[in-house]
């Protein structure tokens, strides 16, 4: 049984909500971050990466960076750009982008559910970030940022929302990324009544992004020794059917060719399996695209047996090129790799390879929700990058607060 938690989100005045939402602060540039906080006071960012701003020194550790991120969130609320709803509600959120559309709610979910099995993961955290993030969580008092949850297929729970979007919502606005945002904040007990009994008979829910901020929350409620009745037993989360949810492919480059030269590594290539020149990138699954001394080619994996995360296409890949060809065996601290999501498309792969950033590019077919499902069930590990998923969440956009309700 799935448990739903309405909350009271402290959420941008409306006529600041464009302004305030941000995409998490590690995906901009040192540039990028200076000149969004120089251009624009009511940017989330002001409160997540406060160390920025002014002449105040460096925070002598992480708990007092922290608490600089706490009481810059307390002073959007003292200055009205952030405003608490009176009651508790669940969010209708809706986001439309690249041609897609994606509409759930923001919820929250119990930490029970993730620790028993009932909200099921893919990927492997690190215990230090986790930490990092428990220690966030624990020190801001406030989430920011949801995790992206999906039901799977039979659900039928999304139709429940219909009559709420027909209505106006409360926030409607597009950002500068071309994302077209709405929101409806629901206090209507009988959709709440209903949602609840549709999600009792969901078995469980899929983290498709978000990995280490659930992980963290269950971090908190131990450390906090929380029970069901505390804000901190509870996770911050936006759950979409996941016929709504898009599954890119993550491609890598790859700088340098393990001491093989361009001659000798195609060769190595063909011992992998069936290689031949191709007029443009395709990777169907089973095979993947490279991209290598101005020609595109596709490759043909060899067959996988076993579990559920051992037959992807990028664990194939793992296995049979990069890690006896090109030396690459832990992706997730080797410099020589880098990953591109799939929505820059394949001639970001060609620009870095032509541009001698790297040497050889790899564009592989995305991952399909059933083998995320796969080896989710299966209690697997997907290999790293394995998924670029949208929607992206954008951080402030629906704030719950970890100490009262």
């Amino acid at each position: 049984m799935i448990e739903l938690r309405p909350f009271r989100a402290w959420r941008a005045a409306p006529d600041k909500a464009h302004l305030v939402g941000s995409r998490s602060y590690v995906s901009y540039t040192p540039e990028q971050l200076s000149e969004k906080l120089a251009g624009n006071p009511y940017t989330f960012l002001h409160v997540v990466h406060p160390d920025t701003q002014g002449s105040a020194p460096e925070p002598a550790d992480r708990r007092e960076r922290f608490l600089r991120t706490r009481h810059a969130f307390k002073a959007f609320c003292d200055e009205g750009i952030l405003v608490r709803d009176a009651e508790p509600c669940i969010y209708v959120y809706e986001q439309t982008g690249r041609g897609n559309t994606t509409r759930g709610i923001i919820t929250g979910v119990s930490v029970e559910a993730y620790r028993d099995g009932r909200i099921k993961v893919h990927e492997q955290t690190l215990t230090a970030r986790e930490q990092l993030f428990v220690d966030y969580l624990q020190h801001t008092g406030v989430n920011a940022e949801p995790v992206l949850l999906a039901t799977p297929d039979g659900t039928a729970w999304e139709a429940l929302l219909d009559p709420i979007t027909n209505r106006r919502p409360d926030h409607d606005f597009s950002t500068t990324d071309r994302v077209r945002h709405r929101l409806w904040a629901c206090t209507d007990v009988k959709l709440r009544e209903d949602l609840q009994r549709r999600f009792a008979e969901i078995p469980a829910l899929y983290i498709a992004d978000g990995h280490h901020r659930m992980a963290s929350s269950a971090g908190l409620a131990d450390r906090e020794q929380a029970t069901d009745v505390d804000p901190k037993a509870w996770c911050l989360a936006y759950i979409v059917p996941r016929q709504q949810l898009y599954i890119y492919n993550f491609d890598r480059v790859v700088r340098g060719l393990n001491g093989h030269s361009i001659g000798s590594f195609r060769e190595a290539l063909a011992q992998v399996g069936e290689l031949r020149p191709v007029a443009a990138p395709w990777a169907g699954p089973g095979s993947v695209a490279v991209y290598l001394a101005g020609q595109w080619y596709s490759l043909a994996l060899p067959h996988a047996e076993g579990a559920a995360a051992d037959r992807l296409d990028a664990a194939r890949l793992n296995t049979a090129v990069l890690a006896p060809v090109l030396g690459i065996h832990d992706l997730r601290t080797d410099p020589r790799v880098h990953f591109v999501p799939g929505t820059s498309g394949t001639h970001e792969l060609q620009r870095q390879v032509d541009n001698g950033e790297a040497d050889v590019a790899f564009h592989l077919h995305p991952v399909q929700f059933a083998e995320l499902q796969a080896v989710a069930d299966s209690g697997g590990i997907m290999p790293p990058k394995s998924t670029y998923i949208e929607p992206k969440l954008r951080s402030g956009f629906t704030v719950y607060s970890l100490e009262d309700v």
